[in-house]
């Protein structure tokens, strides 16, 4: 009996999530039932039980929270090395821009705070570099 219910939590623990509540929820979920039948096999009473479902909770969503981060680094990595191959977009220079700052100012009965005015000099030109 033991073993058809240690089969279901050792394949629940193994899949994957799409989420981080998903994971943790499964982690904890089949870290608890295998850390219950552990409990319960080696102890007297419902007491080992209920200790060893906490504890096997606990480790089971711990390992599932640096699973997924692993997971989700790795898929990361793929995706931006993907993006490197394919590239192929062209390059261009950055625009020469001059910064200049206008005063306050009183026009009629306005009073124009003082702030920075940027200009295009230059405009982005292709690069091949």
């Amino acid at each position: 009996m033991k073993r058809l219910i240690l089969i279901p939590t050792l394949v629940l623990s193994l899949s994957g999530c799409a989420s981080l509540k998903d994971s943790l929820i499964a982690g904890a979920g089949a870290g608890a039932a295998t850390g219950g039948l552990i409990g319960n096999a080696s102890g007297k009473n419902g007491r080992s039980t209920l200790n060893g479902a906490l504890i096997g909770a606990a480790i089971g969503a711990g390992i599932s929270y640096l699973g997924y981060k692993d997971k989700k680094k790795k898929t990361q990595e793929k995706q931006v090395k993907a993006l490197e191959k394919t590239n192929d977009t062209p390059l261009i220079t950055q625009p020469k821009i001059k910064r200049i700052w206008v005063e306050d100012k009183i026009s009629g009965k306005r009073f124009i705070k003082g702030h920075w005015e940027f200009v295009i000099e230059e405009n982005s030109e292709w690069s091949t570099k």
